[in-house]
């Protein structure tokens, strides 16, 4: 017996020093991997004070495995890991990482080995799960892999191509390095050997590199992602977590938002990004997305989706992106084609869905550009690269614009994306794409100045920073609620963290930045707070005063009844009786392309004379002011729509409809029966 011991460790010494390992404290012998009775973790063998027989054996080893493994294989059928982006095939693991694997996956006790001093046993162990097993914890992997980074996956040349963010499989010769996979005499796959290195703690978890930092990151040995460097995550010096003062994000780099094995339902490996094991990708975000109350570092987004309207983004279990490319073109936030995958439609992929990494590239995003690295669909239809969202948009290019983003789901994918019918605003759902081209004849300016250049109008819009060759964002309406006394566009961050840009979440409807009233019948009595979203723009004396002398500026103006300022008739005089609002007679404030509810006539020549309901759009010839009229507006005299009369020679307007109606219905009110007005000055055709 004594010298069947001197064999052994003439063995397992020659064995630690060709692999270069040294035999002491600072290599084996001081890892948890060192389950003998002398071994530093909680579990460990209650006699056995053999340390490499717990996996190798120099007789009797496993002949399916090397190096003389001393373990048995799990007959376990494992869940691998899947992602919609993944390119390489997962299968049930092989090579080196079955050996890890029978211990992690808490299918067979810790101390079963095949040989020890002649024969099979059970380490008698303790710290143990039940069944002698590994116990619960982060080191319990189990027999599903659908949260634990890929292994056994092939990484070749061909999986590169396809994925396009990923280094060149040969270039991993250090310490990172590919291994044998269903070919032993192959080292072209990703095994848990890849990262870690099972005899030697040089960094936590046994890993070969330092996961966090910004050089020779161990993700980023395998990971290339564009634009990382020098995004706001890669570089930002804010202490995290918060109340530590080592640590900046930049210090945490990949790990501050992934970790190889994460929680049950997580996609993708992001830490946290899952609740009661369903997909929760906001739940990273918000690791510093949250109020500094509670530990946020950053702009609080977490109460912004805590407001009545908001993004829905716990509804949806799961990232599915909107785009899908095919290999080898595939781009960092795009679903790539697995081999062998049809290309589906490019524009949406699946069903209703809404999560950050929707609207924002966290390996790109910067302050200075919060959608920088994202694509959009342009006022064309085409795909547009690295939509700019910061600063406020100048005059210019569309393309460079934010609204390319809004249109993925916004756009030709609505009835996907967003759904049909009457949406909780009371609007009706429709293509914003179709509504915001620069060739309609009305439309607020998203893609391009509005077609209205009257002196009336840009006196409106002047006091708060605007003109009529403005180009506004979708942000400028739909923002959080912070800004609602912000005069003109929503250009910056406010004060701290607690007022995020952008249309996470509001107070008011439709994620509004400020209060409109948007329902009929609207208030009885004038206040300017009523349609505050609107005066954010338009300056409320210029639209409201009773007369030009007053400051009133408006094409709403009649100048041959006397009545003059017709909004103040509206809204202020008759308030009681009209029970009006903006929405009376610009229904779809975003573009009368598609309205329901408005028949026109230009220049004696009639158009949309069809049956109330469907979409017709009006002359794009001729401004049309955004009139489109509230479905409780009816027509008169034989009409089947209400309609609005312009002659472009004279100025002159009518409208011919019955309206006011207290109740809200379609019954009862006034009726304007060619009822004439005409600004006296500052108006263009």
């Amino acid at each position: 017996m004594f010298q069947g011991r001197i064999c052994l460790l003439i063995f397992f010494s020659g064995l630690l020093i060709l692999s270069g390992k040294a035999y002491g404290q600072g290599g084996m012998l001081g890892t948890k991997h060192n389950l003998s009775v002398t071994g530093p973790g909680t579990v460990k063998a209650t006699t056995e004070t053999e340390v490499c027989v717990f996996c190798h054996t120099p007789h009797y080893a496993n002949l399916a495995s090397t190096p003389l493994w001393n373990r048995e294989f799990s007959s376990a059928n494992y869940v691998p890991y899947d992602s919609p982006s993944l390119q390489s095939a997962v299968g049930q693991p092989n090579g080196y990482s079955k050996l890890c694997l029978s211990c992690h996956d808490g299918t067979i006790a810790l101390g079963a080995v095949r040989n020890i001093r002649g024969q099979s046993a059970t380490i008698q162990m303790t710290g143990t799960g039940a069944g002698g097993v590994m116990p619960t914890g982060s080191t319990l992997i189990g027999t599903s892999l659908l949260n634990d980074h890929p292994i056994s996956m092939v990484f070749d040349q061909a999986v590169r191509s396809a994925d396009g963010e990923l280094v060149d499989p040969t270039t991993l010769t250090g310490a990172i390095k590919l291994y044998p996979g269903t070919n032993p005499a192959v080292r072209d796959s990703v095994q848990c050997t890849s990262c870690h290195d099972p005899h030697s703690v040089v960094f936590a978890k046994f890993l070969k590199k330092n996961p966090k930092g910004q050089a020779d990151n161990l993700c980023l040995t395998c990971h290339q992602k564009p634009g990382w460097l020098g995004s706001t995550h890669e570089s930002d010096t804010i202490f995290w977590p918060k109340g530590q003062v080592t640590e900046q994000v930049r210090d945490h780099s990949c790990f501050a938002c992934h970790t190889p094995h994460t929680v049950t339902g997580a996609e993708r490996l992001l830490r946290n990004a899952a609740i009661s094991g369903q997909s929760a990708i906001e739940e990273t975000c918000y690791l510093c997305h949250q109020s500094a109350a509670t530990g946020g570092i950053a702009p609080d987004i977490k109460t912004e989706f805590n407001k009545s309207s908001k993004m829905p983004i716990a509804t949806y279990s799961g990232h599915r992106p909107v785009f899908i490319t095919t290999p080898p073109t595939g781009l960092p936030e795009g679903v790539l084609l697995k081999p062998g995958q049809a290309a589906p439609d490019a524009r949406f992929t699946d069903t209703k869905h809404v999560e950050c990494v929707d609207c924002h590239n966290p390996h790109k995003v910067k302050r200075t550009n919060r959608t920088e690295g994202m694509r959009g669909i342009d006022l064309s239809g085409n795909i547009v690269e690295n939509v700019i969202n910061d600063p406020a948009p100048a005059d210019g290019a569309p393309s460079t614009r934010q609204y390319p983003i809004c249109l993925r789901c916004h756009g030709d994918s609505y009835a996907t994306a967003i759904g049909v019918g009457t949406l909780p605003s009371g609007a009706v759902a429709s293509n914003k794409r179709t509504e915001f081209q620069t060739t309609n004849s009305a439309f607020h300016p998203i893609g391009g100045p509005g077609r209205n250049t009257s002196a009336n109008l840009n006196a409106q819009l002047t006091p708060n920073g605007l003109s009529t060759n403005s180009v506004i964002k979708c942000t400028d309406c739909h923002n959080s609620n912070a800004y609602e006394n912000t005069s003109g566009r929503v250009t910056s961050y406010g004060t701290g963290a607690s007022t995020p840009v952008g249309p996470h979440g509001s107070t008011y409807g439709s994620i509004r930045r400020a209060n409109f009233q948007n329902t009929l019948p609207g208030p009885s009595s004038w206040s300017s707070s009523n349609f505050n979203l609107c005066f954010r723009c338009h300056n409320v004396t210029a639209l409201t005063a009773r007369r030009t002398g007053d400051g009133a500026r408006t094409n709403f103006y009649d100048s041959i009844n006397g009545k003059d300022n017709l909004h103040w008739v509206h809204l202020i005089d008759r308030i009681d009786k009209a029970r009006a609002t903006c929405k009376s007679c610009h229904y779809n404030i975003h573009s009368n392309q598609e309205q329901t509810n408005t028949q026109y006539n230009i220049n004696l020549v009639a158009t949309c004379a069809i049956a109330s309901g469907t979409p017709c759009a009006p002359p794009a010839a001729t401004p049309t002011r955004l009139i489109n009229f509230h479905p409780n507006v009816r027509g008169i005299g034989g009409r089947p729509r209400p309609e609005w009369w312009f002659n472009t020679v004279t100025k002159e307007r009518r409208c011919y409809l019955q309206c006011h109606s207290t109740s809200g219905g379609v019954g009862g009110g006034e009726t304007m029966n060619g009822f004439q007005y005409r600004p006296s000055s500052g108006d263009l055709p």
